[in-house]
């Protein structure tokens, strides 16, 4: 090989380097980091036994449902200055809402990364919603466009060193509505509480 072919060469996997590092996590550059995670319940009181057969408008939709499940595919928090960063880790994750109403307990998404600073707002989008009927039966919940988009107002703090929880808890009676004899989705949150470990 000659000198032309070694410099070129060299050249190249310089460029392919920098072209790797620059497609790693969009964290790995921001400085000191502290740990974020989104934990998930759900309030209502699900189908007991045989729910009612008909769906009516004003009915309660989740007397007629047996499951819920929701994709969340996207989650980020607005800093201070008002930049949004993305959480990245464990999505899309499903959540299955009737198990939750019936257990009385929560989901909690896997822990990301983000940077030190103050947050003020967390943003959802939902692209899925998958119900199970009383007589084993599903069905789908079309997502508007690219999926359902919350922001929900929560003021919290990353620190470097520790860990930060965010708690909603997904409106039920609220979120899942009967309209015209179908089922509609419009997500409710309300915060619990924030945890700082």
């Amino acid at each position: 090989m000659n000198r032309r072919h070694v410099i070129a060469a060299a050249a190249l996997a310089i460029g392919l380097a920098g072209v790797v590092a620059g497609c790693s996590s969009s964290h790995d550059s921001k400085g000191s980091q502290g740990s974020f995670a989104l934990r998930l319940g759900a309030t209502g009181t699900p189908a007991a036994g045989t729910a009612p057969s008909i769906l009516a408008d004003g009915d309660d939709a989740l007397s007629h449902l047996k499951g819920a499940v929701i994709t969340i595919s996207g989650i980020e928090a607005r800093s201070s200055d008002g930049s949004w960063v993305p959480v990245e880790t464990g999505l899309p994750a499903d959540v299955d809402v009737m198990s939750i109403m019936k257990g009385g307990t929560a989901a909690t998404l896997p822990a990301d990364l983000l940077p030190d600073g103050d947050y003020d707002t967390l943003g959802l989008r939902i692209t899925a919603v998958r119900l199970a009927l009383p007589n084993d039966a599903t069905l789908a919940i079309a997502p508007p466009g690219t999926g359902w988009t919350v922001r929900i107002p929560v003021n919290f703090s990353i620190v470097a060193g520790q860990s930060t929880v965010v708690a909603l808890n997904l409106r039920g009676p609220d979120s899942f509505q009967s309209f015209d004899g179908r089922f509609e989705f419009d997500p409710e949150f309300e915060v619990v509480g924030v945890e700082h470990h």
